[in-house]
């Protein structure tokens, strides 16, 4: 997947190096899901703790990262495309969607806690790879549509006003 070769503002390059850092975060989360998948016995369960913590953690920075975009940029550029443009409105969709997903890992990890076996492991770890799924796509939606998309409509008072609002 090649990125576009438009220059970003420094609020969009901002959003385009936070997708670097989550994506590295949820390669690293991933593979730990496909190790989980292999493994068996209390290894399985060993995993599943480290998994947690890592979702645990990607799960903050994506939130902090999805506030600058439903705050920010997506109203700003809801101005410009008018009502019956739906682009924000599937990109909060998969906001929804991802944020769904690693809600409903944590809740179902918390409410196994010391109970958790390795069928739990399974099942629950299922949603840790749906997250995965969604934001993978997500990502490189925003990275080859919206974001040059934004740089094109939003004016350089609008993209100054979200490097401020990002400071903040």
């Amino acid at each position: 997947m090649e990125a576009s070769n438009d220059v970003l503002s420094a609020s969009l390059q901002q959003l385009m190096d936070e997708h670097v850092s989550l994506r590295t975060d949820m390669d690293h989360f991933y593979e730990i899901t496909e190790d989980i998948e292999i493994e068996t016995g209390p290894a399985v369960v060993e995993l599943f703790a480290k998994l947690y913590e890592k979702v645990s953690s990607f799960n903050h920075k994506l939130k902090a990262h999805s506030k600058r975009e439903e705050e920010g940029l997506f109203p700003m550029m809801t101005r410009h495309l008018g009502e019956h443009d739906r682009t924000i409105e599937v990109m909060e969709f998969e906001h929804e969607k991802a944020e769904q997903h690693l809600q409903d890992f944590l809740t179902e990890a918390d409410m196994k806690g010391h109970s958790l076996d390795e069928d739990d492991v399974q099942w629950i770890t299922v949603y840790a790879v749906q997250a995965h799924a969604t934001l993978t796509q997500h990502f490189a939606k925003e990275e080859k549509v919206l974001f040059p998309l934004a740089e094109k409509i939003l004016s350089v008072e609008e993209k100054v006003e979200l490097e401020r609002m990002f400071r903040d």
